[in-house]
């Protein structure tokens, strides 16, 4: 399946630029023998692969959303 494209608005960059740091600070998916809790590489991979993401777009910090549409 192609695309043409897509647009990305402030507000949606917010968004997941929001969620990306909540998976990258508070979500882990693996327990390790000890009891204590951790992020496996493939979910530590996805983490860096949306904020590379972030980056191309120009989303990554606060400062590129002000009144920008995305693409």
């Amino acid at each position: 399946m192609q695309t043409t494209g897509y647009t990305i608005t402030p507000h949606d960059a917010e968004v997941f630029r929001d969620l990306v740091a909540f998976l990258g600070e508070d979500v882990f998916d693996q327990r390790q023998k000890d009891g204590a809790i951790a992020k496996s590489d493939a979910f530590q991979r996805r983490i860096s692969e949306a904020r590379t993401v972030l980056r191309v777009i120009g989303a990554y910090n606060e400062a590129n959303l002000n009144g920008k549409t995305l693409r």
